[in-house]
């Protein structure tokens, strides 16, 4: 590879973390936040499409589609928003756990009727005006139950106390929940014994808001980038002081052959060393950054075991099975067990090999395991994924963006 190769330049989505949370914030307020780079993503424009009908009172029977975060936050908001709800989403959402929001919405007398199977969507809700309510919540299997009841707390005419039990899952997510919420001036404390957050009922404050660059989807073109040597990549928009926790990914990818120059609003990327032999790493932090790093790794051939990935069973997918799945039909040996992922030493893929992968690769229906499996495209162009429309979930552009470096020489 030529090492005066020009600098490809990707543009990345917008946080659709941040702009979930900004879209509620935005609801509870008065006056309105002007919320700027707002997410293109799929989840994102629904959420947003079901805080206006809630916010014009036109229908009471919310269909969630496929949106997860958007079903975990208005589970909790309609369940301290006055009136009968239907909360409901597709099969696929339907089958995602939700059972410790439920209970405890419920412990605090909220009115919630599983109308399938108990703990899943769909739900009838009889919304209540909670009283300052204390609020115990198991967030072992997605910390958007806590944000969810964060913001919520927010609306309740005394505020709300919400106490984590156990070790939450993700809980970087949290932290970013309670910065934007400060953001917009609405007070969360952490104090007590045992600890918990006292939110103050005030009205979201806020005049406009930028939304930064999302460091999940940059995780598709760190592994694009490791495994293309000497070509430079840059992706504009990616903040040195970020909200958000997979900025992580920068040391994991150091691990796999990358040079990592973060400016303060932007990230350039190099490929210009070998990859370790074996990597660990514990996601139990980051787990959205697994499935590109699984892939990475199985790419060069480098051995990985990673812990901290229990959570990856209640995603879009059971992301474990789809990965394991999908190396093994790369020719990959990889294993899991409650929580840990283990893939196996090997020879890197070339294009001889995955040309031997006549059939498309499956996507489970899930956006991140397309991604992951699709960024092969730059070793193997011809490779193929069964439902490449699924990434619009999260980077409607995503395959656009990929193009610019699946024929680079």
């Amino acid at each position: 590879m030529d090492k005066t190769v020009e600098t490809i330049q990707i543009t990345l989505p917008s946080s659709k973390s941040l702009s979930n949370r900004w879209l509620v914030l935005d609801y509870l307020s008065r006056m309105g936040i002007k919320i700027k780079n707002i997410s293109s993503s799929e989840d994102t424009q629904q959420l947003s499409r079901l805080l206006r009908q809630l916010k014009q009172g036109r229908r009471h029977n919310f269909d969630c589609h496929d949106a997860g975060t958007a079903a975990r936050f208005l589970l909790a908001l309609l369940s301290v928003t006055p009136g009968s709800h239907v909360l409901t989403g597709s099969e696929q959402l339907c089958r995602r756990p939700m059972g410790q929001l439920i209970e405890a919405l419920r412990s605090v007398g909220c009115q919630i009727t599983c109308t399938g199977e108990e703990g899943h969507l769909p739900c009838k809700i009889e919304g209540v005006a909670l009283p300052s309510p204390r609020i115990s919540i198991d967030c072992s299997v997605s910390s958007q139950f806590a944000s969810s009841l964060l913001l919520a707390a927010a609306c309740m005419p005394q505020g709300g106390v919400i106490e984590l039990q156990g070790a939450p899952a993700s809980e970087p997510y949290i932290d970013m929940t309670i910065n934007v919420m400060e953001q917009a001036k609405v007070e969360c404390l952490l104090k007590g014994n045992p600890p918990a957050y006292h939110v103050r009922h005030i009205i979201p404050q806020c005049d406009v808001v930028v939304i930064e660059k999302d460091w999940s989807s940059a995780s598709y073109f760190f592994e694009a980038a490791s495994l293309l040597p000497n070509v430079p990549i840059r992706l504009p928009g990616l903040l040195s002081q970020s909200l958000q926790g997979d900025h992580v990914v920068k040391e994991i990818f150091s691990q796999l052959g990358l040079t990592v120059n973060q400016m303060e609003q932007s990230v350039e990327l190099i490929c210009d060393h070998t990859a370790a032999e074996s990597i660990e790493y514990d996601f139990t932090n980051c787990p959205d950054l697994v499935p590109a790093v699984a892939v990475a790794c199985a790419a060069l051939g480098v051995e990985a075991h990673f812990t901290g990935v229990k959570n990856l069973r209640y995603k879009e997918s059971d992301r474990l099975v789809s990965i394991v799945d999908e190396l093994a039909r790369l020719g990959r040996n990889a294993s899991f067990d409650d929580n840990t992922l283990t893939i196996e030493k090997g020879t890197p893929m070339t294009a001889e090999s995955l040309a031997k992968m006549k059939e498309p690769i499956c996507t489970h229906q899930d956006h991140r395991i397309a991604m992951a499996f699709g960024v092969l495209k730059v070793i193997q162009p011809k490779l193929t994924v069964d439902q490449p429309d699924v990434v619009a979930k999260s980077f409607p552009d995503f395959w656009k963006m990929l193009d610019r470096l699946v024929f680079v020489e």
